[in-house]
């Protein structure tokens, strides 16, 4: 089933950084987690989102458009593990609640950016706030915050859109050489708060 997300505005990752070359040696299905009992678990990032039973996350055909990967491209273990590995921005899980708030949760493979294994978390989540402040949003300062016991770098935007007044949380973490974000959309008024959604993370 195809889902619309209401994060269209400042949404991908895939750009941040400018693209360069290289691929991952890692254990790519530790990389993009898993989704069982409505709760995603990543070991790799040490995360966990455990949702009320009102979201729905999307099926891995969904995720891997995002990535313009078809299933075909990942049906055995060495070929999921080479498609993956050259990806440069994995959506690794999406979900949505029954209104419309909605959680995207990837990593960004840093060696495949031009000078992005140089980027800190706090300079990724400083140059997110950049790139989108020069799209209409207005943000206030990157702060860190603790999830399950790791320092995340969050930066909070605001943009009016379609007529409706959208919060979007993003949230950077390094690990290795990637950068794992999370963006939190919610429409203010309609949906529960981008804080109540980091409450279901772990």
């Amino acid at each position: 089933m195809k889902r619309i997300l209401t994060a269209g505005l400042c949404f991908v990752m895939a750009g941040v950084l400018l693209v360069s070359c290289g691929s991952s040696e890692l254990d790519m299905d530790t990389v993009m987690g898993t989704v069982s009992g409505g709760v995603y678990t990543n070991e790799y990032a040490d995360l966990t989102f455990s949702p009320t039973s009102d979201w729905t996350f999307y099926d891995e055909s969904e995720l891997l458009e995002m990535m313009d990967l078809s299933e075909d491209s990942v049906d055995t273990a060495s070929k999921r593990q080479n498609a993956l590995s050259r990806v440069q921005t994995l959506y690794t899980a999406m979900a949505m609640d029954e209104i419309g708030a909605n959680i995207i949760i990837g990593f960004e493979n840093l060696t495949m950016s031009t000078d992005g294994t140089s980027y800190s978390a706090e300079d990724y989540a400083n140059e997110i706030v950049a790139q989108c402040t020069a799209s209409g949003y207005t943000f206030g300062d990157v702060t860190a915050i603790e999830i399950g016991g790791n320092t995340y770098y969050e930066a909070i935007g605001s943009v009016e859109q379609s007529g409706y007044d959208m919060t979007q949380a993003f949230l950077s973490r390094r690990i290795d050489d990637y950068m794992c974000f999370i963006i939190i959309t919610t429409i203010d008024g309609y949906t529960i708060s981008p804080d109540e959604i980091i409450a279901m993370l772990g």
